[in-house]
């Protein structure tokens, strides 16, 4: 996949040549550094439990496998002992020391600010606990991902999630009642919806993708032969967002890749749109037509769609300018348009804006819309240093994979309300926590040298 100049590690797969870089304050003098030693080496041992926690709670959260065993409380069980484990480690304030921690800790305060302006306080406080609740699963990754093998078990773990989704929906589908989409499950859960379900599988490709080109022996094949369910689902969903989305981080990697790798994914991109042309129904191959016009009518149910999404953009943009500084209170877009139509005599909408940037202006006015993109932008520019200068080729491709994701997710948001939680909060997670801890690689590798010339 992506190349650069640098060497890998003596054999790939393994992690030899990573050591835990938190167990030794190497700023510290002699004298000063022993007792601290031995403590951050205890708490180095004690947090590699908690480690794999959070990569089960990783799974759970990211492939919503708990919604379809809502009996199992997962996240009800490993939160506590996660929080525990923050506590035990000393890493409850890890979070204050990623660029973006700090943002999303802003994010949420402005949202807890906006809650007393609200159009409805009640419900704009239950958003208020979705943030919350996002923030802290970007404390446990700050807390519990420490090192660049930890980074690729993260993305590892996400990549394994999302296949299992595009796997599940081809097994169990689901859906909107009526809809010839496919969903994952039913009635509320989340990927039901055929556009969340595509999101977070082409989400997770890029990390398939990267977890396929660093693996060895029979794990190779394997991993790339799960792009297949994953674009099979993607495929059935319908879902155009999707489809522009994917096409946005491919794009991005052509940028950086080779010549052969270009070829590549030309050809493959090729392969899959005539796969699709015979084994997509009709009424899912002519849903993507309407990027161009409705001109039939299993096409017209799409084409009223795109309609109302424009006129939804149109709403939601107007709400921002009416209230600039608060919104009308996180979620209640809905309640605030259908008040405003209701004394303009006018037939409410009662729908979601279906942008999460305008989600957010509208909600929480324009500072929390600033916050939200510096989030993503720092997401995806923070990474670019790492891609171009780490020393290590997989770092640099795992940068590259992940700079893919967060392009995907910011293209995808675009056309969905999704702006609180979720799958966006893993994703900066994971990005924060790699660049802080490729910096501290870094960081140290440079004392090294300074103490070796010495």
């Amino acid at each position: 996949m992506y190349q650069g100049q640098g060497t890998m590690p003596a054999a790939a797969g393994e992690y030899a040549a990573y050591p835990d870089s938190s167990a030794v304050d190497l700023v510290s003098t002699p004298s000063e550094q022993r007792p601290r030693t031995v403590r951050q080496s205890s708490r180095a041992q004690l947090y590699k439990p908690f480690h794999y926690l959070l990569l089960l709670y990783l799974f759970f959260y990211c492939s919503r496998i708990a919604e379809l065993i809502p009996y199992l409380h997962i996240g009800m069980v490993l939160q506590p002992v996660l929080l525990i484990g923050m506590i035990m480690t000393g890493r409850v304030k890890a979070i204050l020391g990623m660029p973006l921690g700090k943002i999303l800790i802003a994010f949420t305060a402005w949202i807890m600010f906006c809650v007393p302006f609200s159009t409805w306080r009640g419900g704009s406080f239950q958003i208020f606990l979705v943030v919350v609740q996002a923030l802290v699963l970007v404390a446990f990754m700050a807390a519990f991902i420490r090192t660049i093998p930890d980074c690729f078990r993260v993305m590892f773990t996400v990549a394994l999630a999302m296949a299992a989704i595009g796997i599940l929906s081809l097994v169990v589908g689901g859906g909107k009642v009526g809809s010839s989409r496919l969903g994952l499950g039913a009635g509320g859960d989340t990927l039901a919806d055929a556009n969340f379900l595509c999101l977070y599988i082409v989400i997770g490709l890029p990390f398939l993708w990267l977890a396929a080109s660093v693996k060895t022996g029979f794990m190779k094949p394997i991993l790339f032969a799960l792009t297949l369910p994953m674009l099979a689902g993607a495929g059935r969903t319908g879902s155009r967002m999707g489809l522009l989305a994917l096409m946005a981080g491919l794009l991005l990697f052509l940028i950086f890749a080779s010549v052969k790798q270009r070829l590549i994914v030309i050809t493959g991109g090729i392969v899959f749109v005539i796969l699709a042309l015979f084994f997509l129904p009709q009424k899912i191959r002519e849903r993507f037509t309407t990027y161009f016009g409705a001109d039939s009518a299993q096409s017209l149910e799409a084409a009223e769609s795109a309609n109302a999404r424009k006129v939804m953009l149109i709403r939601s943009l107007e709400l921002t300018a009416e209230h600039p500084l608060f919104g009308v209170g996180p979620g209640e877009f809905q309640d605030a348009e259908a008040s405003e139509a209701k004394q303009a005599g006018k037939q409410a909408m009662w729908r979601f804006t279906h942008n999460s940037y305008t989600q957010v202006s509208s909600e929480t006015g324009i500072p929390g819309l600033i916050l939200f993109v510096m989030a993503l932008f720092g997401a995806y520019r923070g990474l670019s240093p790492v891609r171009r200068r780490d020393p290590d080729v997989r770092v640099r491709r795992a940068a590259l994979f992940t700079q893919m994701a967060v392009v995907i997710t910011a293209v995808g948001i675009f056309f969905l309300s999704v702006a609180y939680g979720g799958i966006i909060a893993v994703i900066i997670g994971i990005s924060g926590s790699f660049q802080a801890v490729a910096a501290n690689q870094a960081r140290q590798a440079r004392l090294r040298a300074a103490e070796n010339a010495r």
